[in-house]
């Protein structure tokens, strides 16, 4: 009875870690949230009731779901801090995905309250030494059955909680973090398992009759050029990860963080917008670069790039009729299965890792990925067919910062801020030093004049909020903020109001005069509508300011999911 009462606090207390470090504003509330003990408990003794139908010999089974239940606790609290969300069960099988790169940035996720998890397991083990030999005992149903009792009193005071959106805590409409909130680890794992495996995605001819509507009624259709005046520029698209807004401008002990970044912003023909929201999901970069190639919305449960990342979409590829596309990463092609998306979004040509190690560029610069990603390209510029679009994807900003990704500076030296924001600004000052090395080679080689170069950031990374003290719960809108910074533009904006990511296709596509092609992107222009907002996915809520064009924002992402489980083949077929 005793290695029973135990487990079953051990779960329930892991299990309201998780709910409390992932979606309720950290430990700081655990005196407030005593409907989340109770639901925890009751899922605990659920789950571990069946101990009481097992014979005493068969009983150390129990540390099967014991250890399975820590183990899911500990991706749990790793996977939210990266993905600001609980992880689906369909990324369970990426295992494309398990390299050196992410058993690198899971340990940089690691945090000391995770301990908070696994103590409590360990004691466990020592306290009861599962190892020791015990007799039958008699009646096993009766406390069963109590058990059972117990779990449905304990979850009736959790559930009634007050709460009158009852829709909202039953059916799964938002993040997964909320549901498991609201509902418990089993609740959570049911529901979701059938969603993203027994459910299937079987789109149905009512549902491709709707996205054919959406797509004539509510999706731009003009085809005019009129803010370009010189088509057939070539297109640089720089992916820059993990780049937030706040370091741009900054200065540490009197120098520049950014200076490369602060002299584009403030130039001629630029358009700087400074508060875009990232709207990636449990892809995150990757998601970035579907939306930036697509125009469409990422999933807000599952990976495109992975499960349906071979689709028939419009690409941003497409639209510049007659370029030669090339693609440069500094990873492995496996990497977000870029391999496949890389063909999927229209490149003739993907540079690797390894063509980049085969060219000695990494050897040249010292292993830095950005150095090396930037060398390559300015290496690559002679051999383009003109016009081209090259897309470059950087890598130095992405966690961890040690390990030879960077190298010591004067930021890292400095005494101000925090190590971890040392470090975060050291790279994104080398990543800044880079595009500029970059930027000098297509003006020595002649190309800049006649060369749109689109800066922009797959997510954030780490809030200006925790730079200055305060928690990852204490932030505000000038913390989160990514950018877009477009040069060679026919314009000098800069734009201020909050943006999607999803509106940087459309936008693309007025700057490099390419509306002739029949997609838009289900974002809009910023040379043609008065963008002030875009929605968060994980709550389907508005940053910024609501206006004519929110419901259309809202509808986007359903649109969006009826067509990536088609392949893409509706839409396709409605614009041709």
């Amino acid at each position: 009875m005793a290695f029973f009462a135990l487990s079953v606090l051990t779960v329930a207390w892991q299990c309201f870690v998780v709910a409390l470090d992932t979606h309720l504003g950290g430990m700081g509330r655990m005196l407030q949230e005593w409907h989340v003990v109770a639901i925890s408990l009751a899922n605990a003794l659920l789950l571990l009731s069946p101990y009481w139908l097992l014979r005493r010999r068969w009983r150390w089974l129990v540390w099967i779901p014991l250890t399975l239940v820590t183990v899911w606790c500990m991706m749990q609290l790793c996977y939210c801090r990266a993905y600001d969300d609980l992880m689906p069960w369909r990324s369970l099988l990426m295992t494309d995905n398990v390299n050196k790169t992410l058993a690198a940035s899971t340990v940089s996720l690691l945090r000391w309250q995770d301990l908070l998890v696994v103590v409590p397991f360990i004691a466990l083990i020592v306290i009861t030494c599962p190892g020791r030999k015990a007799q039958d005992d008699g009646c096993r149903v009766k406390p069963f059955l109590y058990t059972l009792l117990c779990s449905l009193v304990v979850g009736a005071f959790g559930y009634l909680d007050g709460t009158d959106n009852y829709e909202k805590r039953f059916f799964h409409k938002f993040s997964n973090r909320d549901y498991y909130a609201h509902n418990g680890f089993l609740p959570y794992c049911t529901f979701t398992f059938y969603q993203s495996v027994v459910q299937g995605h079987v789109v149905s001819d009512e549902e491709r009759a709707r996205v054919k509507r959406f797509i004539a009624e509510d999706c731009p259709h003009y085809y005019d050029n009129s803010f370009c005046s010189l088509p057939g520029r070539n297109l640089v698209l720089l992916i820059v990860e993990s780049l937030h807004t706040w370091p741009i401008g900054m200065e540490i002990d009197g120098r520049e963080v950014t200076p490369v970044l602060n002299r584009l912003v403030a130039g001629d023909s630029v358009i700087y917008a400074p508060h875009v929201l990232f709207q990636t999901s449990h892809g995150h970069s990757s998601d970035a670069h579907f939306i930036y190639n697509t125009g469409l919305t990422p999933l807000l449960d599952g990976v495109v790039a992975v499960d349906w990342g071979d689709g028939n979409y419009p690409t941003l590829a497409a639209a510049l009729n007659g370029y030669d596309c090339r693609e440069i990463i500094c990873t492995p092609g496996v990497n977000w299965n870029q391999n496949v998306t890389a063909r999927t979004y229209g490149f003739d040509t993907l540079y690797t890792r390894d063509h980049l190690m085969a060219a000695g560029a990494f050897k040249r610069h010292g292993g830095l990925d950005d150095a090396a990603l930037t060398d390559f390209a300015a290496s690559l510029l002679p051999n383009l067919r003109r016009p081209f679009f090259l897309e470059m994807v950087t890598m130095t900003m992405h966690v961890p910062y040690t390990n030879g990704k960077s190298r010591p500076s004067w930021i890292t030296a400095s005494n101000t801020l925090t190590a971890e924001a040392r470090d975060y600004l050291n790279c994104v000052n080398i990543t800044d030093s880079c595009i500029g090395a970059f930027i000098d080679d297509l003006h020595r080689q002649g190309l800049y004049q006649n060369t749109v170069v689109a800066i922009v950031s797959d997510h954030t990374q780490i809030y200006l909020n925790r730079v200055n003290g305060l928690t990852d719960y204490e932030w505000t809108d000038d913390d989160w903020g990514i950018p877009l910074i477009i040069t060679g533009c026919d314009t000098t904006l800069r734009y201020d109001p909050v943006i999607g990511q999803i509106d940087v296709f459309p936008t693309l596509l007025d700057i490099m005069g390419a509306n002739d092609y029949p997609w838009k992107g289900l974002g809009f222009s910023l040379l043609r509508y008065p963008v002030t907002g875009a929605i968060q996915p994980r709550n389907m809520s508005v940053i910024g300011d609501s206006t004519a064009l929110t419901p259309h924002q809202r509808q986007i992402w359903d649109i969006s999911r009826l067509i990536i489980y088609d392949g893409g083949n509706t839409m396709n077929a409605k614009l041709h």
